[in-house]
């Protein structure tokens, strides 16, 4: 009996071709099964790792309407209305300074310049907040899904009131 016979058979029964892609795909199987595997024991490893830890940063809110500023209250939960925290506030308010009073906000000009312009009836505040989550380096993630960085504009809000704010300092 011949290996291959003259249709291209192994022993006559199945095709080479066959036998090909039923070898590449349990070798396709087994690389992605051992991936997964590999990554699973990589990401345990990083969990153990890192430890939750307070982190407290500090928002710089210009030119808030005194409406506004007056029901950003301390010991309020704080969210992020565009990017999730795993429904869990980011922080608690700890603390609200007014910076500037009149408030003041950055203007284009049209020389391609900007300029910080005081606005009548308005505050600047600066507003510190405690959260917990785990610092990797120069990385920081809240509630672990979170992610915080420097100079970092997002819109804020609590259950009072809604602001945009830069992240201003994180330590």
């Amino acid at each position: 009996m011949k290996l291959i016979d003259e249709n291209g058979r192994l022993f006559g029964r199945i095709s080479i071709i066959d036998v090909l892609v039923i070898l590449v795909v349990a070798v396709m199987a087994a690389a992605l099964c051992f991936k997964n595997a590999s990554l699973g024991d990589i990401g345990e490893k990083k969990r153990d790792k890192s430890v939750e830890q307070p982190i407290t940063f500090q928002i710089q809110a210009r030119g808030l309407r005194n409406y506004v500023a007056d029901a950003v209250l301390v010991g309020e939960g704080i969210y992020d209305a565009n990017y999730s925290s795993g429904g869990d506030p980011i922080g608690i308010i700890s603390k609200v300074e007014v910076t500037g009073d009149p408030g003041s906000s950055v203007y284009a000009l049209l020389d391609g310049t900007a300029r910080l312009v005081e606005i009548e009836d308005t505050v600047d505040l600066l507003i510190t907040v405690e959260g917990t989550g785990v610092m990797n380096g120069r990385s920081y993630s809240l509630n672990q899904t979170y992610d915080l960085g420097m100079n970092s504009t997002r819109n804020y809000y609590t259950k009072q009131v809604q602001f945009v704010g830069v992240v201003a300092s994180i330590g």
